[in-house]
């Protein structure tokens, strides 16, 4: 691996992270076609790992500077009159479009003082992440064995696509961050589970999914599938880093060359991460899921044909 190829690599995961579009999945295809890891599993899992630890960073910098995340998070009920607001819906109806302010007004109703409370956060987050630490538990050497796996990721591609595309065409949600109960965050973190076995499957992109799926409004799908992320992503760092300690064949890729290339891609990640965050949450909350699914659909038929042209 050059420089220059640990730079690209760090740019792309900073940018693929917040998209659902499978920063991981990219990774493998990136690394498999030109190739710049080769087949060690091993040393694919440490250093892409490594590079969602460098996401995490960023999200973790950009929580402590938002002053948003660190209050209670507002929900507002339908029954209520909504707060001033400049902007109006084409109903007449104010609405807030900022993402750090919890509130998505449905009525011309002043709120009621409920809160989500940080002790919300982590009744929610334990029980979303708990079907992906079983799965890491149970299913560490698909996890390890699948980011060499170029056609897999292909394939997961167009499934998420279509997933994407699907969900898509579902009526908006109304259950908001307040309302989710335990169930929810576990049929939610089994679609952050199954990313976790089958690469290319985005995790953002499942957990929004089957949030949507559940009937949960989209601006809380968000919120809860990027506090998801911080768990997942020390979790898959933590396991690279297990793996390194565990694996036979770190002799031949373990040096100080691969391990400096993989700190500046890890610094890298973190500077786009930070950079690109608020910008790319906002396109998720506001694009159409559907834009995904075409992207999703191009690259993953471009790497069967090329996994299948190469095989050939």
């Amino acid at each position: 691996m050059e420089w220059w190829h640990a730079l690209v690599l760090g740019v792309l995961q900073g940018i693929a992270e917040f998209l659902p579009i499978s920063s991981s999945g990219h990774l493998v295809l990136v690394q498999q076609f030109f190739p710049l890891i080769g087949e060690q599993a091993s040393a694919a899992l440490f250093f892409d790992g490594m590079l969602h630890l460098g996401t995490t960073f960023a999200v973790a910098w950009y929580l402590t500077r938002e002053r948003s995340w660190h209050d209670p998070v507002p929900n507002f009920s339908s029954e209520s009159p909504s707060p001033p607001c400049d902007e109006k819906s084409s109903h007449g109806h104010a609405r807030s479009d900022t993402l750090g302010s919890g509130a998505v007004w449905h009525t011309e109703s002043a709120p009621t003082a409920r809160t989500f409370s940080w002790w919300n956060w982590l009744w929610l987050l334990g029980w979303g992440s708990g079907p992906a630490v079983l799965t890491v538990l149970l299913l560490d050497r698909s996890i390890r064995e699948s980011f060499v796996s170029a056609p897999l990721v292909a394939v997961n591609f167009l499934c998420l696509g279509t997933l994407l595309w699907l969900t898509d065409q579902l009526p908006a949600g109304k259950i908001t961050l307040s309302e989710l109960r335990w169930y929810h965050g576990v049929l939610i973190g089994m679609g952050q589970a199954l990313s976790a076995v089958m690469r290319g499957l985005s995790r953002s992109g499942m957990t929004l999914a089957v949030a949507l799926l559940l009937n949960v409004e989209r601006l809380s799908a968000v919120r809860y599938s990027f506090a998801l992320a911080l768990i997942a992503n020390l979790g898959l760092a933590g396991l690279g880093c297990l793996n390194l300690l565990r694996a036979e064949d770190s002799a031949s890729w373990l040096n100080a060359d691969f391990m400096t290339k993989t700190a500046v891609a890890t610094l890298v990640s973190a500077a786009v991460g930070y950079l690109t965050l608020k910008p790319l949450l906002n396109l998720v909350r506001r694009a159409r899921l559907r834009w995904f699914s075409y992207y999703l659909w191009s690259v993953g038929l471009l790497a069967w044909w090329h996994y299948v042209a190469r095989s050939g």
